[in-house]
This record gives C-alpha cells, sequence and structure tokens, in this order.
C-alpha cells in the first residue's frame, strides 16, 4: 500500500505528457512524503514546493490550496493501493490462507505507514469533501465483499450488502484501533513479528462474516488471536 501509487507518480515525472503534468506528479509525490513522514501539520505550500524542487508561485498554477491537494493524494492512494481482502477461489482451504496473504500485505503496509493514514483519518474529520470520497470507495469496496457473501449463499435477501460494509468497516476499525490508537501499546504497533497475527484475526473474522464458517483451526499458526479477541470491543 502506498508502493504502486508512488510507483506511478514516479513513472509520471519520468515519463509524463507535457512538463505541467510532470510538475503536478512532483507535487503529488512530494505531499504523499511528507503525510507519511511527518503528517498533516507538516503539509505547507513551502514544504512541498520545496519537496518537488519548484517555485512556490508554480504551486498556484496547479492547486488553490493544500486541501485541493491532499484530496488528489489520497484519491489517487485509495484508488491504486487499497482493495478488499477476498481469496480467489473462494472455497475449502484458500478461503482463508488467500485473505490471511491479503491482510499480512495490508497490515504491514498499514504498520509502516501509520502516520500517513493518521493523516488520512484526521483529514476525514476535518474536510467533508475528504470523507465523501472515503465513503464513495468504501461502498465500492463493500459492493466486492457484498458480492462474496451473496456467492456463499449464506444470508438473507438484501443481507450481503450490510455484511459487505461490516466487513470493511470491522478491518478499518480494527487496524485504525492497533495502529493509529495503539490498543495494544506502541511497542506491539511497531513489531513487524505481529503483522501475522493481526492478519490471522482480520483473515478468521471475515471469513466467519462472508461465508458463515471458521478456518480449519490448523491453517492457524498464531495461536495469538484468542488473546488479542477479547481486547477489541
Amino acid at each position: 500500500m502506498g508502493d504502486r501509487y508512488l510507483a506511478l507518480l514516479e513513472q509520471q515525472i519520468e515519463n509524463g505528457s507535457g512538463r505541467s503534468a510532470r510538475t503536478r506528479a512532483k507535487l503529488l509525490r512530494a505531499a504523499f512524503e511528507i503525510l507519511a513522514n511527518d503528517g498533516i501539520s507538516a503539509l505547507t505550500i513551502a514544504a512541498v514546493t520545496k519537496g518537488a524542487g519548484i517555485a512556490v508561485g508554480t504551486f498556484y498554477l496547479h492547486y488553490p490550496t493544500t486541501t485541493d491537494l491532499m484530496l488528489e493524494v489520497f484519491g489517487g492512494f485509495a484508488e491504486h493501493d487499497i482493495k478488499p481482502a477476498l481469496p480467489t477461489s473462494r472455497k475449502g482451504s484458500g478461503l482463508f490462507t488467500e485473505m490471511k496473504a491479503e491482510f499480512l500485505e495490508i497490515v504491514a503496509a498499514f504498520r509502516r505507514r501509520r502516520i500517513f493514514f493518521r493523516a488520512m483519518f484526521a483529514f476525514r474529520r476535518q474536510e467533508e469533501r475528504a470523507n465523501d470520497m472515503w465513503l464513495r470507495h468504501s461502498a465500492r469496496w463493500a459492493a466486492e465483499l457484498s458480492a462474496a457473501a451473496m456467492s456463499a449463499s449464506r444470508t438473507p435477501d438484501g443481507f450481503p450488502e450490510f455484511v459487505g460494509h461490516a466487513a470493511t468497516a470491522f478491518a478499518d476499525e480494527i487496524m485504525a484501533r492497533i495502529y493509529i490508537d495503539n490498543l495494544f501499546g506502541a511497542a506491539f504497533a511497531e513489531n513487524e513479528a505481529n503483522d501475522e497475527r493481526v492478519a490471522e484475526l482480520l483473515a478468521f473474522s471475515r471469513q466467519r462474516l462472508l461465508y458463515g464458517v471458521d478456518p480449519d483451526p490448523s491453517l492457524m499458526t498464531i495461536q495469538g488471536i484468542a488473546g488479542l479477541s477479547p481486547a477489541i470491543t
């Protein structure tokens, strides 16, 4: 998460069609790096233009304010780097093992980029346009999860849509509580060794929500799920 969007910006900087497109990509990359390393309070026009290597006045040729710049950064990040964890086989052991693999990538990225996500959550609270944008993306992800729940044929008519939104909200809330609010402490959030524990918790919960069955216990390599779950309310 974050790597695909950054790679796209780098490509635009190197091969963008026209000077304006390349300059815009430089501004977006600089903004992303500031948000990822220093947080939302550090995002100023002076800091962005310095990071992009362009004149301050050039900023206003592309964005009226840093708020508009941040909207594009968050929109690009959500579009290219966030996706729901879903199995491709959707049957047997693949339900759990494939979702766990997806969640491992998501959890590791969330841990590494928790300063950026903290900025994203704060921006959603401050800016209505940012929250509206996030809700649109969330609805799309929820629709994919709803389709998976419907394919499982385990829920009554109309219920899969609710399940899709619940599955999305659950993962968002758990990762925010762990990596932004430090639910289990800062040391836990910073420790890469805990990625698998969190990924298994999320994959276990998603399989239960979408498919109505628990995974085979033999697939669960981490025994810490039982210890994690009661602390999450």
